[in-house]
């Protein structure tokens, strides 16, 4: 079995065939290896500490399930990045249609709180558009402004993050753009 002193000579491969075949401390130094930099994806995607902590953790349980049927030609730190992402994109669809269903009992309220008290502060109004406005978004051009916009990643982050080219990257962050400019126009 492997020592803690064997951990760091071995390369991801070697931990992961390791892992597969019920090594537990090679796992454990895989996740070692790439606890911070699936949490900090994952932090990054959903905004929110607990559910990254979460998605990070459900993150490795698909890691450890899955080990068999990685493929060692590819690199592990992409292959568990995606998994992540997927992950996370799972979990914004869901807090999507969630969102939606609070949002649409929220209205009344709203109306009625507006009704009462008058209007709401100009900004939050405008924020809130905008929100509904990316939701509004297809996957691919939300998944960009959100890592642009609230994940503050650069463009050749965002490009390994989903897989793509930092060309293909601008060009959907620019419809994204034009996109979210046609649905404020007329009004959500």
């Amino acid at each position: 079995m492997l020592t803690s002193q064997d951990r760091e000579p071995y390369d991801d491969s070697e931990l992961v065939g390791l892992a597969a075949n019920g090594d537990t401390r090679a796992f454990e130094a895989l996740l070692e290896r790439y606890r911070a930099r699936i949490l900090r994806i994952c932090l990054r995607m959903l905004g929110n500490r607990i559910e990254a902590e979460e998605a990070a953790q459900d993150t490795f349980v698909k890691i450890y399930y899955h080990l068999k049927d990685y493929d060692k030609s590819r690199n592990f730190a992409v292959w568990s990045a995606s998994i992540a992402l997927n992950e996370c994109r799972d979990r914004l669809r869901k807090r999507s249609r969630l969102g939606r269903l609070f949002r649409g009992l929220n209205e009344a309220d709203y109306a009625q709180a507006n009704a009462q008290h008058g209007d709401p502060d100009d900004s939050s109004e405008k924020l809130g558009a905008v929100e509904l406005a990316i939701e509004k978004l297809p996957d691919q051009l939300r998944e960009v402004i959100t890592l642009k916009a609230y994940g503050e990643h650069s463009y050749e982050e965002i490009a390994k993050i989903l897989n793509v080219r930092v060309g293909t990257v601008m060009s959907r962050l620019f419809r994204a753009r034009q996109k979210l400019t046609e649905i404020m126009s007329r009004g959500i």
